[in-house]
């Protein structure tokens, strides 16, 4: 029969295994300590990342509500102001005009407009002049004058003849053409410009007296603005 040995020199198992467990042990509790940590800091961190997204989706809600509600406030401008044209005056490629029945002076006819938010009429090219014969039956105030110069002729926006290149004065053969500054009526003077005359010649301009009564052509407003 063979001898069995009995060696002291082999280290114990037993005390291995147990440094073993025990230092695994302390990984799997370190592990378990550090965990829930990070998974705070994270979840911090996306708390606040969902904050600040949300904070981005509320503002760009507002801005495009606000956009919207611009938008829908201007079409509701051009609207009502298209309707109020419509029921009181006559629109025109994007313009308001407004034709007098009551017969005034050329000054109370400059005052009713200004008080209107008006302004006597300006023709600046031949199809405005077209537009304003096709709806008048009589003579009707335009808002060209000369009063702060004889003969130099301004337009309420200003405008001279000169700057429009654009004039319909009626023209005779025997008789000096208009404007004529005819005093036989008024001593002072032909200084207000009209469609017409009495006697028709509506789609030509001619110099009046500015204290005759008439009706008046007006520029009430612009749609669309």
């Amino acid at each position: 029969m063979d001898p069995v040995y009995y060696n002291d020199d082999m280290p114990s198992t037993t005390t291995s295994d147990r440094r073993c467990t025990q230092y695994r042990g302390n990984s799997i509790q370190k592990q378990e300590v550090t965990s829930p940590k990070w998974t705070k800091v994270l979840l911090i961190i996306l708390s606040i990342s969902l904050v600040f997204a949300l904070g981005g989706l509320c503002v760009l809600g507002i801005m495009s509500v606000c956009s919207v509600s611009a938008d829908d406030e201007k079409l509701l401008h051009k609207y009502n102001a298209a309707k109020n044209c419509l029921s009181l005056c006559t629109a025109h490629r994007g313009k308001c005009y407004f034709f007098s029945s009551k017969k005034q002076t050329w000054f109370e006819s400059r005052d009713l407009c200004v008080a209107s938010k008006a302004r006597l009429v300006s023709i600046n090219n031949k199809e405005i002049q077209d537009f304003l014969v096709s709806k008048i039956k009589e003579t009707h105030w335009i808002g060209l004058n000369d009063l702060e110069t004889e003969g130099h002729w301004v337009w309420m926006n200003s405008q001279t003849l000169s700057e429009t290149g654009v004039q319909f004065w009626h023209m005779r053969v025997s008789w000096p053409s208009e404007p004529d500054n005819w005093k036989e009526d008024d001593p002072s003077g032909e200084n207000c410009a009209s469609l017409g005359y009495w006697e028709g010649f509506l789609n030509e301009w001619f110099d009046n007296s500015c204290k005759m009564q008439k009706t008046v052509a007006a520029l009430k407003g612009i749609i669309g603005i």
